[in-house]
């Protein structure tokens, strides 16, 4: 896990099974599962010795993330543009800046543009939906990780032909074998597999901007604030336990989800979603969404996106209130569609400016973007 600080612009001082892979996506964009997937145990580590690998210049092996700190700071050195979007939000004294995240990305996105770095600058906290950092909230993912409840054991039992082509793709592709070995939960696994195929593509979730924005207030003493918890996160994601039966997969959900990283399904949408995000297209990113039916299941949407927004509009507010100039960072897909956080806050109260991103500084209709207008 990136630990740098390499964003500094601030001053020393219950869901249903997996229908679509862009369900897994969403999994991925959304949700905290890529912390849990990187996260490692002692135990583990000792007890499974990792197989050697496919040869490293195998072209489904993705680069890794860069490790050497010159790298980072010769980036850092260059200009970068505002990417994502930011918005202003205003509630008569109140003031914050929210920002519209991605939980992977590619080296120069954690370089904040003028805009962003400006209001970063001004943050007495960073509020994210998680402190990705957090020991407690890595310790309650990665648990939640490590194995199937009885339901989803027996259909991994029934299937062995899953399992052996879920460790075959993961040799294949380089997936860390202490990592695999350790989060043996299907949906852990499948996590796994498609973080690694989007790696192929240069995003990694080393480069996620609140994981990067998490480390940068870390290392220079900033407060990060946790919108949600760790065990609400995994009751959206039906890994909450507490009576909730998970529901995961099915083999065919599975079969699927595998299908479409064999094809390149998956990276083509992860591709979409992220040249969406960095240029900051909201209509783009929502007829995204709607194209591949990322959200057809009405209960996914609900659990992953509705439930939680109605839940950050409530905290958000007081949050805001006690903290002036909070910076808060969400997953840019909390923003587009029915019921989005922008929408919810507005009927809070709060005035909705945006700031970077296609529309920028246009009068804000919460969802949608400048042109349909």
């Amino acid at each position: 896990m990136q630990r740098s600080a390499t964003l500094s612009p601030l001053p020393h001082r219950r869901v249903r099974g997996l229908r679509l892979l862009p369900q897994l996506l969403l999994g991925l964009a959304l949700l905290a599962g890529g912390h849990a997937a990187q996260a490692r145990t002692p135990a583990a580590s000792s007890a499974t010795p990792a197989p050697q690998l496919a040869p490293a210049d195998n072209p489904s092996c993705p680069a890794p993330a860069a490790k050497d700190p010159a790298v980072y700071q010769a980036e850092s050195r260059k200009p970068h543009p505002d990417r994502g979007v930011l918005w202003e939000l205003r509630k008569g004294d109140d003031l914050a800046y929210l920002w519209g995240s991605i939980h992977v990305g590619q080296l120069p996105w954690i370089f904040p543009g003028p805009r962003t770095a400006q209001a970063l600058r001004a943050a007495p906290a960073i509020a994210l939906e998680l402190d990705p950092l957090d020991p407690a909230t890595l310790k309650a993912l990665t648990e939640a990780m490590r194995e199937d409840n009885d339901r989803q054991t027996l259909v991994m039992r029934q299937n062995p032909e899953l399992q052996t082509r879920m460790g075959r793709m993961a040799f294949e592709s380089c997936v860390d074998q202490t990592t695999w070995h350790t989060n043996a939960a299907t949906l852990a696994r499948l996590i796994a597999l498609g973080m690694q195929d989007m790696a192929r593509s240069g995003y990694h979730p080393a480069y996620g901007i609140d994981l990067n924005l998490a480390a940068m207030a870390h290392a220079v003493g900033r407060p990060v604030q946790a919108i949600e918890t760790a065990q609400e996160q995994l009751l959206a994601m039906g890994l909450g336990g507490g009576g909730v039966p998970a529901q995961l997969a099915t083999p065919d959900d599975i079969r699927k989800a595998l299908d479409d990283i064999d094809s390149g399904k998956n990276r083509q949408v992860a591709q979409q979603l992220a040249t969406y995000w960095e240029s900051g297209d909201l209509a783009g990113l929502q007829q995204l969404m709607q194209d591949c039916q990322c959200l057809g299941d009405v209960g996914m949407q609900a659990a992953l996106l509705d439930t939680r927004n109605q839940r950050m509009a409530e905290r958000l507010p007081v949050m805001i209130a006690a903290q002036p100039k909070l910076f808060i960072a969400v997953g840019m897909l909390h923003m587009v569609g029915d019921n989005n956080l922008l929408q919810l806050l507005q009927k809070q109260g709060f005035t909705v400016r945006q700031m970077t991103g296609k529309g920028a500084d246009a009068p804000a209709v919460a969802g949608t973007p400048a042109k349909a207008r």
